[in-house]
């Protein structure tokens, strides 16, 4: 499968009905707790808020809840959308992973300009989470559990997936992450504050989405052999 097919296979989940609310609601989600996190965010040396810890579980737990529903309605999982099940659970803690690998990308950009720094960190966490892509997505929707690793096929699927992530996913996630900071920076200013909170939510959601449906496309390239 090249890099074509699977740009159009992920623009056409993109568009897919059974991803319309639940878009919507993964929009709410990063939205608002974006705007609390920005307006909460504790002064250097001085331990997080109530509000900015939840907003951040919120946050980080809402959208693997969401992920995993918008995985199993695309691929017709025969578990429950919404259930926090023992798929949930596994895409979970293969989502720790990916934390691990953005904070690994931290460490290693430390010193770098800020920009550059954001560019470097996206960039290397797509090249440590990549190759975890057809077993996170096969945790969240296979029935049985799916405990063993999954990295069938890994040298006709990985190529273009690096490729569209690196191409798009890393710059639109790293224009984001720049937004971000922008927004904190901007807390507190009125309508420049809710202008940018409204344009970080829609820029933060397609991502998101974006990264999603790369990971459907990749999943039906292997089931379909």
């Amino acid at each position: 499968m090249g890099v074509g097919e699977f740009a159009r296979d992920a623009a056409r989940q993109l568009a897919a009905p059974e991803w319309r609310r639940p878009a919507l609601l993964l929009f709410l989600l990063l939205a608002v707790t974006q705007v609390i996190l920005a307006l909460s965010k504790p002064d250097p040396g001085q331990p997080p808020g109530a509000a900015f810890a939840v907003a951040g579980l919120v946050r980080g737990l809402g959208l693997i809840w969401v992920s995993v529903a918008m995985f199993r309605a695309a691929l017709e999982s025969p578990r429950r959308r919404w259930l926090p099940d023992g798929g949930f659970w596994l895409y979970f803690l293969l989502s720790l992973l990916a934390l691990a690998a953005s904070a690994a990308a931290a460490l290693l950009a430390t010193g770098l300009p800020g920009d550059s720094r954001i560019v470097v960190v996206q960039l290397v966490a797509v090249l440590l989470i990549a190759p975890l892509t057809v077993w996170m997505v096969a945790a969240a929707v296979e029935r049985p559990l799916a405990l063993a690793p999954r990295f069938s096929g890994i040298s006709s699927w990985l190529p273009p997936l690096l490729l569209l992530a690196i191409l798009v996913v890393v710059p639109l996630a790293s224009l984001h992450a720049h937004f971000s900071l922008r927004l904190i920076e901007a807390a507190g200013q009125g309508l420049v504050f809710w202008g940018m909170a409204l344009v970080d939510g829609v820029l933060s959601t397609f991502v998101a989405l974006l990264t999603l449906a790369l990971r459907v496309a990749v999943y039906r390239s292997v089931a379909r052999g």
